[in-house]
C-alpha cells in the first residue's frame, strides 16, 4: 500500500470514528488503530509469505475495525509475483490480553478456500452502522459467485526436487527407440496427423511418451513428434549429450 493509500484507510477510520461516537468505547485510539493496521498489514505480509511459498504483492488493502475491542480486519489481493497471477485474502488480527496479536487469515487457493475468504470479506470488511443504524437482524449470507479467482501455492523446494527426480526415472524407464526403417514422424498420435518429417532407417532417438495403438513420442533432447511402434526397436535411455566447448584463444 502507499503511504497515500494509508493515509486513506486512516482518514477512513477517523471518520467511521465520528459517525459511531456511541460505539467509542468498543474502538481503540486512533494512535492505537494506526498501530494495529500497521501490525495487521505486516502480520498479512509474513504469513501469505510463508502460505503461499513465494514472492508476494499486496494491493487494493482496505482496513475495517471489529465490533471486538483492539480486533481489526484487512481485505486485499494478493499476487504472485513470479506469475502476476491475483486473488483476495482476508486477515483479521486481534490484540490480546499480553499485547500479543492474534491472526486469523484465509486466502483463496482453491475453490473451497476462496469461498471462505468471500464470505469473510463481505461480513467483515464493510462499514459499520452507527448507533441510529443497527440492524434489527443479522446480515444475509451473499450469494457466491462460481469461478472464484484462486491461488496455487508454490511447491516447496523438496517437493520440486522429487517430482522431476521422479520425471527423470519415468523418462529413463520409457528409453529409447531406433527406426528399423524409413518412418513418418506425425504431429499427433490419433491416425492421419500431419507428416512432419520422414526419420531415417537406423537414427535412434529418445522416447518421451506413449499412446494407446502402439504410438511412441520421440525427439533428440525434447518431443518432436509420434512415430508408430510396428517400425522401431526399444533400446534402453540414450546418455545425454556433451557439452560444446570452445578452445580458447
Amino acid at each position: 500500500m502507499t503511504a497515500t493509500g494509508f493515509a486513506c484507510v486512516l482518514g477512513l477510520l477517523g471518520l467511521s470514528a465520528c459517525d459511531e461516537a456511541d460505539d467509542s468505547a468498543s474502538l481503540p485510539r486512533p494512535a492505537a488503530q494506526a498501530e494495529l493496521l500497521r501490525e495487521t498489514r505486516q502480520a498479512a505480509e509474513t504469513g501469505l509469505r510463508q502460505t503461499l511459498n513465494a514472492a508476494i504483492e499486496l494491493s487494493e488493502l482496505r482496513g475495517f475495525p471489529q465490533p471486538t475491542p483492539e480486533s481489526f480486519a484487512l481485505c486485499g489481493q494478493v499476487s504472485l509475483v513470479s506469475s502476476g497471477r491475483a486473488a483476495p485474502f482476508i486477515v483479521v488480527a486481534n490484540r490480546q490480553a499480553d499485547g500479543t496479536l492474534a491472526v486469523e487469515q484465509h486466502v483463496a487457493t482453491d475453490p473451497v478456500s476462496a469461498t471462505r475468504v468471500y464470505v469473510e470479506s463481505h461480513a467483515r470488511c464493510v462499514a459499520r452502522p452507527s448507533s441510529g443504524e443497527r440492524r434489527a437482524a443479522p446480515p444475509r449470507l451473499p450469494m457466491v459467485p462460481a469461478n472464484l479467482p484462486t491461488l496455487i501455492p508454490a511447491a516447496p523446494p523438496e517437493v520440486v526436487r522429487m517430482e522431476a527426480q521422479q520425471q527423470a526415472a519415468e523418462q529413463a524407464a520409457l528409453g529409447s527407440a531406433t527406426l528399423r526403417q524409413p518412418g513418418n514422424m506425425r504431429a499427433h498420435p490419433h491416425g492421419g496427423g500431419e507428416v512432419l518429417r520422414v526419420v531415417p532407417r537406423g537414427v535412434t532417438l529418445q522416447v518421451f511418451a506413449q499412446a494407446p495403438g502402439g504410438w511412441l513420442q520421440l525427439g533428440a533432447e525434447n518431443p518432436e513428434g509420434w512415430v508408430h511402434s510396428s517400425m522401431l526397436t526399444r533400446g534402453a535411455r540414450l546418455p545425454p549429450p556433451a557439452p560444446v566447448t570452445t578452445a580458447g584463444r
